[in-house]
């Protein structure tokens, strides 16, 4: 049956959009799609629910451009035993120990448990890079599943490396190319195809992924770039300029790329990655704590990049006053800041474009409806001048979220399926998880 309501008695913030600040207004929705955006009293249409939502503040869903679901149980877990020193050390010791202890169990907690996290703090949208080399076969697909049940968008890779082998590389690459010819046509479940990173991967690998990748149309690479100083070193090592130039060169990068983190990239690489029409995602928080560095406000100015959380957290509007807080650190009085809810709400939503078939990120009509509603009883005014400071150091997690059309989450309660079920199952299985990476 087709959804018919509408939202009314709202407070209407969808930045960067047109009408980016409605005091009090409307929202009609038919089917997964918003129809009509409106001042004032609400539209009298026949067959149409009406919710009287008291003032609520209506925000669009949020998008978050890179993230690891995988990486939902890693929280509290035991710190390795000999202490990683430098940032190749924490992914030896920490992180691809985790990957490697996944199971079909475990991968299933970790999305459940990611997915609703995620839509609890009001993200609607996840590019998903996944890693599980000892249970590739049909990982994506289980994503999808509890995507699916959620109505949530997600775009989808796994990560390709040959540190697991060449058998384990070849299952990789074969999953990203089943889930890429099952899902090719869906509207909310998009393939991309998972890269880990360039040091990681040899250029017979590279070579291998490209001539796979030769009789498709509309792929796109997912990868993480020059996050430290060793990938950058790799590169340069095999007599390749940087490892931009080193992708270039195998035909890896077009308009529909995910390069992720690009801090230690070349000026060279920038202007290339421009020309191409890739895409840039920025990381700050993961950024800070793996002490990378910081992307440089111009890389992120010209790029327009988009925001990640790198799988650090699931709340975007916290991600985004954090790297505002972690870049100002590190300006002199006066430097301008980078605007992080620009990312996060302009450029998400540019990037989101590329990837799913329905415009995705703003409040208008035609968009999908994914929308996210707060309860918000501010100490001062909130204004079109201002609400920017409200949404960054202000609103704290929803009351509820609207995924195509559809209430996921009412009245702070998950509608469809059982938060504290999830959970214990979750816990239950990063028990098993830990158990098994200290055996490995």
């Amino acid at each position: 049956m087709l959804n018919k309501y509408i939202l009314s008695n709202l407070r209407i913030i969808s930045p960067f959009a047109a009408n980016r600040f409605i005091d009090r207004g409307y929202v009609v929705i038919t089917g997964d799609k918003i129809s009509a955006v409106g001042t004032g009293n609400p539209p009298d249409i026949a067959d149409f629910k009406l919710y009287d939502l008291q003032g609520k503040t209506v925000l669009p869903g949020m998008i978050n451009a890179h993230t690891h679901l995988y990486s939902t149980l890693a929280l509290g877990m035991p710190a390795p035993s000999d202490p990683p020193i430098n940032f190749v050390e924490k992914l030896e010791r920490v992180w691809w120990p985790l990957d490697r202890a996944l199971d079909a169990d475990s991968i299933n907690a970790s999305f459940s448990a990611g997915l609703v996290e995620c839509l609890l703090y009001g993200v609607t949208t996840v590019i998903d890079h996944h890693s599980s080399p000892n249970s590739a076969s049909g990982s994506l697909e289980s994503l999808a599943q509890a995507a699916e049940q959620l109505n949530m968008n997600v775009a989808a890779a796994f990560e390709l490396s040959d540190r697991n082998g060449s058998r384990l590389f070849q299952a990789g690459l074969e999953e990203n190319l089943d889930f890429l010819q099952r899902y090719c046509d869906h509207p909310v479940i998009r393939p991309l195809i998972g890269l880990h990173a360039s040091f990681t991967l040899s250029d017979e690998s590279l070579s291998t992924i490209r001539q796979t990748l030769g009789g498709i149309s509309g792929w796109g690479i997912h990868i993480h770039v020059a996050e430290d100083k060793a990938d950058h070193a790799d590169a340069v090592r095999l007599g390749y300029r940087s490892v931009i130039d080193r992708l270039n060169k195998f035909g890896l990068i077009n308009e529909h790329s995910l390069i992720i983190h690009g801090i230690h990239m070349l000026p060279e690489d920038v202007e290339l990655l421009e020309e191409l029409g890739a895409s840039l995602v920025h990381n700050p928080t993961s950024n800070a704590n793996n002490r990378v560095g910081v992307l440089s406000t111009a890389t992120i100015t010209t790029l327009s990049a988009g925001l990640g959380t790198d799988g650090m957290q699931a709340n975007m509007l916290k991600e985004a006053k954090e790297g505002t807080l972690i870049r100002s650190n590190s300006l002199p009085g006066g430097a301008p800041n980078v605007d992080y809810l620009q990312l996060l709400f302009e450029n998400n939503a540019r990037i989101a474009g590329k990837i799913f078939t329905d415009s995705l990120g703003q409040i208008q009509p035609g968009d999908r409806a994914d929308l996210t509603l707060y309860d918000y009883k501010s100490r001062t005014e909130i204004t079109e001048a201002n609400y920017g400071a409200h949404l960054l150091f202000g609103f704290e997690r929803p009351s509820d979220v609207i995924c195509g059309g559809i209430f996921q989450i009412r009245d702070n309660k998950l509608i469809n399926l059982d938060e504290m079920e999830i959970k214990s199952a979750a816990r239950i299985q990063s028990r098993k998880l830990w158990h098994k990476m200290n055996r490995t």
